[in-house]
């Protein structure tokens, strides 16, 4: 895969094979990847599937200048992920919206010696999403540098407590690369007057605690990163929760500020009419 791609092929070797990810496509039950498709299924209807590889829009002004506005999905994506990271939906979340913004060359890097959870491989196949290696911290640093010095344009996701710290050491924004951390957030709340799958949660977000809140929390605890509740409480959540979700909804996910369009690449030019 290596051949037509950004990302070197030094990475060859830690390749994750068809068999790998079968077994682990395998160890995950019939309903936690209903639950998968699911979330796939509402990402895919959110953000829509691109039409329009690049775009070039051109306007001659009355003021006598002209501007052209050019839009073409970035060169590349790569998603980091800590090794011991477990959450299929929201790597799914972040991993889909490249995929969802029309950039073609998108790899997966899980990085260190943990055994990657079913649940993060299962995911990827599911969403068409096979170009991913596990490789070791030395390596990713290496990529992360790859990245760092590239002089065509590409975003780099982290997600996980060592791929971030990863990403802060050895990769910063750039004129030709962005990077998008997953926020640090620790748990998430249950309204107590609802009827949610609490186990359905801590499925899908093994790294976060489930608690049962009231409305007063809210205002006392920013750890939160969504808030299980109802309808009716929906504007009483504070704007730095970013994710509600209701009944039905638990094996869901988003992240509201990483979208499809924060992979285009955009220009403009500003010129004088001749």
């Amino acid at each position: 895969m290596f051949d037509t791609s950004f990302f070197p092929d030094w990475l060859a070797p830690d390749l994750i094979d068809d068999e790998t990810f079968g077994i682990a496509y395998d160890a995950v039950p019939d309903n936690k990847r209903a639950w998968l498709k699911t979330t796939i299924a509402r990402l895919h209807v959110l953000y829509g599937t691109p039409q329009v590889t690049w775009g070039r829009q051109e306007n001659h002004w009355r003021q006598g200048h002209v501007s052209i506005t050019e839009t073409r999905p970035v060169d590349f994506a790569l998603v980091l992920v800590d090794s011991r990271y477990a959450s299929g939906v929201r790597l799914l979340a972040a991993a889909m919206m490249p995929l969802l913004g029309g950039v073609e060359d998108i790899l997966v890097a899980f990085t260190g010696d943990a055994p990657v959870a079913p649940e993060c491989l299962a995911a990827l196949e599911l969403a068409g999403i096979e170009a991913a290696v596990q490789c070791s911290v030395e390596k990713g640093t290496e990529l992360l540098t790859v990245c760092n010095n590239s002089s065509v344009t590409g975003r780099v996701i982290t997600l996980g407590t060592g791929a971030r710290t990863l990403a802060r050491q050895s990769c910063a924004s750039s004129n030709f690369v962005q990077v998008w951390d997953e926020p640090s957030f620790s748990a998430i709340g249950v309204h107590k007057n609802g009827a949610f799958d609490t186990a359905l949660l801590a499925w899908a977000h093994p790294d976060w605690d489930v608690v049962e809140v009231t409305e007063d929390d809210f205002a006392e605890d920013r750890s939160f990163a969504a808030v299980c509740c109802e309808s009716d409480i929906v504007d009483a959540v504070p704007d730095y929760i970013p994710v509600s979700l209701g009944a039905g909804q638990e094996g869901c996910w988003i992240w509201p500020d990483l979208t499809p369009q924060w992979f285009m690449h955009r220009r403009f030019s500003l010129l004088s009419e001749v």
